[in-house]
């Protein structure tokens, strides 16, 4: 079985160290543009660590939570976290994303059911948002099997390839999670999709 056809992974806490490891997911240039809108052009490492260093940085509380998923061969697969921690109102933004050759697996559905728990099990915040661009249907369909909801867009605000596309903003509130959490999780079990587990230390 190649590190491609694992169905376990795992979770753990995302450390400045990694950036090296997941270079390349920034440097498609196209791909990264569907996630994220604030990048022109593919970054350096020197930049990469500048822009990431505050959100990797321990705070009390936090502001952002940042996670790695790993293969069983230590091997990263995909990137998710919760950004802009607000206390006071009880929200933050989940970002999630996946290396394009771990995709079409579930990794994404599992990796931001692990940290929806944590956003509302143990920070307890009330709701949750995300930002898409309109045509990337993938997230769609993701954020929609996990009950977010359409709260509005961004007007032409994403340009790649010579065209504007919309940003789509979608929010998940707690009651909507607390609706399906266990329904959700016991179809996943069934059709014996991926897995993933903490892991704490780090090798």
């Amino acid at each position: 079985m190649s590190s491609d056809d694992n169905t376990e992974f795992f979770l753990r806490a995302m450390g400045l160290e990694d950036l090296d490891r997941i270079a390349d997911w920034f440097m498609d240039f196209e791909d990264v543009a569907f996630f994220e809108r604030n990048l022109p052009v593919p970054v350096s490492t020197e930049y990469r660590r500048e822009s990431w260093k505050t959100a990797l940085t321990y705070s009390d509380p936090p502001r952002a939570l940042w996670y790695l998923v790993e293969n069983e061969q230590h091997g990263p697969a995909g990137l998710c976290g919760l950004q802009s921690i607000n206390y006071i109102h009880g929200d933050a933004v989940v970002p999630i994303f996946v290396g394009q050759k771990m995709r079409g697996k579930g990794l994404a559905v599992a990796m931001a059911m692990s940290v929806i728990n944590i956003a509302f099990d143990k920070l307890r915040l009330h709701r949750l948002t995300t930002v898409f661009r309109e045509d990337n249907h993938a997230t769609r369909a993701i954020t929609s099997k996990l009950g977010f909801k359409e709260e509005g867009r961004l007007r032409e605000a994403s340009y790649s390839n010579g065209a504007r596309k919309d940003m789509v903003q979608v929010g998940l509130l707690k009651s909507d999670w607390t609706a399906i959490r266990d329904t959700l999780a016991k179809t996943r079990a069934k059709s014996s999709q991926v897995v993933i587990t903490p892991r704490r230390v780090v090798p």
